[in-house]
């Protein structure tokens, strides 16, 4: 029999022991899902995977190519998603990776302190992501269809077209702020990607945040992120809001 590695895909907290139907498969290669206890009400989610495909030299080999993680990368979030509505859900690292159950078991119950505070800040809560983006061209447009009528108006409609990638880049920056700050206000927590926003000089991304939102008021969030984001139509900026997930971002 060959030999194999415990996959460990998320920890989950409840009552009794998770269930693991319809989840469907796991990681390409690998066993059938199961989960583990680790103690006071902790599961691990685990798959045995062969260790020639997931051994230390393999995986090195594999994470060269995307054909490779891709599918592997897919599974994972399929996994832990299908915990989401569990009262608490701890999302591991891709390819957390341990030599037997045992060992899974021996790692958890040693970090218990750590985990539990994790835990207990993130349960009952989901993922919110919300990304606002600057459409010049929408804006160029907009302020090329004011018609003007004078010749001092058209002139001033000219500049205004010529100007925009600066000048109105810089308001629907701060108008990006503002909007974060309103809806940090409804979340338990958030976090705002400013170095991915700034990333290039003259950046589109004017908004990249993640926000911890209790799960019982993800309609009252999602509302929130609308009237918020209301007045932004029309003028250039464009809203995208993804969720819920698990709590990939607020698990540090």
């Amino acid at each position: 029999m060959s030999a194999t590695l415990s996959y460990v895909f998320c920890l989950v907290r409840g009552a009794r022991q998770p269930t693991l139907r319809g989840i469907g498969d796991g990681m390409p290669g690998g066993g059938e899902l199961r989960a583990i206890e680790v103690g006071d009400r902790f599961w691990a989610i685990v798959q045995s995977v062969p260790e020639g495909e997931y051994g230390e030299s393999s995986l090195a080999r594999g994470l060269q190519n995307l054909d490779w993680v891709g599918p592997r990368a897919i599974a994972h979030e399929r996994v832990i998603e299908s915990f989401l509505s569990s009262p608490a859900l701890l999302p591991m690292q891709m390819f957390t990776l341990f030599n037997s159950d045992d060992r899974v078991v021996e790692h958890v119950r040693s970090d218990r302190a750590r985990i539990t505070r994790i835990l207990k800040r993130i349960e009952k809560k989901v993922e919110w992501g919300v990304r606002l983006t600057w459409n010049e061209q929408a804006a160029r447009e907009k302020a090329a269809s004011k018609r003007a009528r004078t010749g001092t108006e058209f002139l001033a409609r000219k500049r205004d077209v010529l100007d925009v990638s600066r000048k109105q880049l810089a308001e629907a920056r701060t108008a990006a702020d503002r909007v974060y700050k309103a809806i940090h206000r409804q979340a338990a927590a958030s976090q705002r990607r400013t170095s991915l926003e700034r990333a290039t000089p003259g950046s589109r991304l004017l908004l990249d945040a993640a926000f911890l939102v209790p799960a019982a008021r993800s309609g009252a969030f999602k509302t929130a992120v609308r009237e918020q984001t209301r007045a932004l139509r029309g003028s250039g900026i464009e809203t995208s809001v993804t969720g819920p997930w698990p709590a990939y971002n607020f698990i540090q």
